[in-house]
């Protein structure tokens, strides 16, 4: 196993849990990669692209799909911890139409470039799971983070259990549980399964 990606709701707590994670295991071979969205919606604000219209969201995908793929292929050879994997993009290529009631021909109209995406996969994926009471009192509690798609995110929330239980994923409520203690909770996690 050399390649673990965190998913969850936005606010769900992943980019604080893999930062603690990563400041604890520094001296280890483990490459930590973050989620990195703006440099794409830069181009696509340049583009002017209106992801609201189909011809506008298969843009931008494009944009994205191509972006995530270079991601992984430029990964080196060892361990690797994303904060969001490349299973993330593809199930909001798939799902943003169906959570907007829309009907786009997703799966033809980017049929080579889901192929393409779907080389790319994580070996394993901590799902972070948290009722939605919890993620909106974490997002109005966040000062530090912008979350203006948070509404958008939650109407796609209701899909990502059933998505992400078709792959190798480990599901953790993290309701009730502190930073420090999904901390410990996932360094015994990483030994119990060889990844450390």
């Amino acid at each position: 196993m050399k390649k673990i990606s965190f998913q969850g709701g936005m606010a769900s707590g992943k980019t604080t849990l893999i930062k603690r994670i990563e400041n604890r295991l520094r001296d280890k071979d483990i490459i930590f990669t973050y989620e990195n969205p703006f440099p794409v919606v830069e181009k696509r604000k340049k583009l002017n692209i209106d992801i609201h219209t189909e011809e506008g969201f298969l843009a931008n995908q494009r944009l994205f799909i191509e972006n995530e793929i270079d991601r992984f292929n430029q990964l080196p050879d060892c361990k690797v911890i994303f904060d969001r994997g490349p299973e993330d993009i593809e199930f909001y290529t798939i799902h943003f139409p169906i959570a907007n009631g829309v009907n786009w021909h997703i799966e033809s109209d980017l049929e080579q470039e889901l192929i393409k995406l779907r080389k790319c996969r994580s070996d394993l994926i901590i799902y972070l799971d948290a009722s939605e009471e919890t993620l909106r009192k974490r997002m109005l509690n966040d000062k530090n983070r912008s979350r203006n798609s948070f509404e958008q995110n939650m109407k796609l929330y209701q899909f990502e259990r059933e998505w992400f239980s078709q792959f190798n994923t480990t599901f953790v409520n993290v309701d009730k549980r502190t930073p420090v203690e999904m901390e410990d909770w996932m360094i015994k996690f990483f030994k119990e399964h060889n990844f450390l």
